[in-house]
This record gives structure tokens, sequence and C-alpha cells, in this order.
């Protein structure tokens, strides 16, 4: 350990909360991990009247996140704020100065991510995002390493743990504003839920998995989703009567000339692992020309699942600041517009409205895909 690095933490929430407690606390193991000694220099904070806590030293605390970044003692930054606004303006503001940044904010990477990684490209900078994607899932990890030598040509999951929860809620008879209420409680949904049931944060995470697995500068607002708020009790026990269970399926497919990606209820057979998932349980399917096909699971939402992909991706920015590595970033292929996919699945003829899943769709060869769709 020839080195010391500096870092600096944006926003001190539910996540990031849990970041800097485990920075200061698992310092020991970090440090052995990484090979690489660490100091939290400084915690940048919105509202400091807002209780923090009691094992984060408060003179860490300060409202000038600019400074943060512009402290010459910091070289990496975590980005915990979340939202797109204030966000992307400081990560864009650290990017420029040359900083490693790694982020938790799958909204401001699915949106704007392809343009980031190109201001990342331009000023030498590293962007870091595992925990954007599902939590402690390590799927952005698997696509950018183990699988950097293959091929990725379709991938589908159950990725948003709130429309999991109230659908396993509404199979227990309950109504949906009853389930999603008792997800409000227990935590798994926001007192605004809509971006969760409309399907925007599945669509988020499906354009953000796009990017990476097809290399296509695909945003999110180009994907058509929709959500389980339209999903009836009556529809929820209907396909369990037909060995079924409904699930919010986020899938994309890639051919040698188009992408189809699309969010939306779908029927699922009630023995796949995507009808299993419970609670705030991702499940996420890839296929690969080489690898064939790969299943992961785990939970994908909550302060201390993300905190671990967080710490995950700052101990390889560490190894990568003391190493002095240069990170190339890919030119992403132009996405103006994906096709929808679930439009050529199949349906049940009692469930007319909610597609029948099938992995063949996933599983097709490339020139199958593309046969399909022609």
């Amino acid at each position: 350990m020839d080195c010391t690095i500096g870092i600096g933490l944006l926003g001190c929430g539910t996540v990031g909360s849990s970041v800097a407690q485990r920075l200061l606390s698992e310092r020991e193991a970090i440090e052995r991990r990484s090979g690489v000694r660490y100091t939290l220099q400084a915690i940048a904070i919105a509202n400091p009247s807002k209780p923090r806590p009691a094992a984060i030293d408060p003179h860490l605390f300060t409202k000038n996140a600019r400074a943060v970044i512009d402290d010459p003692r910091v070289d990496l930054i975590i980005e915990c704020i979340g939202g797109t606004q204030v966000a992307s303006e400081l990560l864009e503001y650290a990017l420029e100065r040359g900083r490693t940044v790694v982020t938790a904010n799958k909204d401001l990477i699915a949106t704007q991510g392809p343009r980031l990684f190109a201001l990342a490209h331009s000023r030498g900078a590293r962007l870091r995002y595992e925990a954007a994607a599902c939590g402690a899932i390590p799927v952005i990890r698997v696509l950018d390493d183990a699988l950097a030598g293959d091929s990725v040509h379709a991938f589908g999951g159950v990725v948003n743990g709130t429309c999991t929860y109230i659908l396993s809620q509404m199979e227990r008879g309950e109504e949906y504003d009853v389930a999603l209420r008792r997800a409000q409680e227990l935590g798994f949904a926001e007192v605004d839920p809509s971006a969760d049931v409309e399907g925007l944060d599945a669509a988020h995470k499906l354009a953000l998995l796009m990017q990476l697995a097809f290399q296509m500068a695909v945003i999110s607002p180009r994907l058509r989703r929709n959500g389980i708020s339209s999903v009836s009790k009556r529809d929820v026990a209907r396909a369990q009567m037909l060995g079924y269970r409904i699930r919010l399926v986020a899938a994309a497919t890639r051919s040698a000339n188009a992408a189809r990606g699309e969010v939306a209820p779908v029927l699922v057979p009630e023995t796949h692992p995507f009808a299993l998932a419970s609670g705030p349980e991702n499940v996420v399917r890839m296929v690969s020309r080489d690898a064939g096909a790969l299943l992961l699971s785990g939970t994908g939402a909550g302060g201390f699942p993300t905190a671990s992909a967080v710490l995950g991706d700052v101990i390889t920015a560490l190894r990568d600041l003391a190493n002095q590595r240069a990170v190339h970033y890919p030119a992403l292929e132009p996405a103006l517009d994906i096709a929808p996919l679930f439009e050529h699945l199949p349906r049940h003829p009692e469930l007319p409205r909610y597609p029948l899943w099938d992995d063949s769709l996933l599983e097709a060869p490339v020139s199958q895909v593309e046969t399909a769709f022609s």
C-alpha cells in the first residue's frame, strides 16, 4: 500500500449513509481487498439539520458539493444523491475534472448514460455504476467483465421489487390498492410509487443494460413500457388458475440490424424463475453466443444491498487508481428508437391482454431472432 486515495461522498440518504458507515467501519477489510489505503475526506449533504447516523463524524459533512469535488485530496467521488438534475450537474463537474466516479443513479445513466460515457472518455475519467442496475446482483460486472469477450444477444428479467411484492400480495387475495399500501408501509414502495408501478424504474434498468450489453446508445424514454397499475385481482387469480403468474418483465433482444426492448406485465409459467421471485428479489436471464444462458438472482433494492454493489465498484476503482489504469469506453451505436418486443409473443385466449412469456424468445440465435421479426 504505497498510496492513500481520498474519497468524497455526495449524498447521505439511505444508500449514502450505508456506504459511509461501511467505509468507516470496514476500512481494514476494504483496504485489504483493494490493496490501497483510503480516507473518507468529506460528505456533501443538502440538509444539515437532518438526523444522520451517529457512527459518522459530523465534521465530515458539508453543504458545498463542488468543494468536495475540487478538493485536491479527493481522487474518487461516490454519487448517492439520486435524481437527474443536481446529480447530473455534479457528476459532469467531477468527470470534467478527470475524477473517478462511482454512482448508484440508474435514472441518470438510463437517460444520459451515452453522453456521460463520452464525457468520461474525453477526460480520461472513470465511471462505474454497478449499483444502478439491480442492487446487489452483479449484472454490470458480468456483462462488463465475464462476458467482455462474448456477444450478448438477449436478456430479460424481473427487475422491480415493488411490483413483484404487490403482485405476490395480490396472488394472496389482496386488492391492488391494499397491496400497494402495504408495500409503502414496509418500505418497498415510495410515497409516490408511480416510477415503480408504471414501469419507469424497470425501463431505466432495461436501457442501462442495453447500453452495455448491445453497445447501443439506448435511453429509457425511447422504450415502450406498461406498468402494473391496471392489473386486477381477477386477472391475477385467473392467471393462477391457468398455471401462470403475472410479473412485470423487462426484456431486450439484439439482431444483426436492430434491437427490440419492452417493459410490461407478462404471463409467466408458475415454475419459472421469474414467477418464483418475491419481495425485493430481482432475477435476470442473459443469453450470449458462447456462454449460453446465465441466470442471476438476488436482492435488487434497499440501502445495504445497494451499498454492497457501490462498495464493489469502490474497491475496483481504488485498484484502478493505484495502478493508474486507463479505462476506454467504446463508442455506442446510435439508437433513436427501439422497437417493441412483446407484441410478437403469443396470448392466452382467456387473458389476451398479457403476453405469454417463452424463454425461446431469449434463446433463439441472432439469425432466428431476425427472421422472426422480419
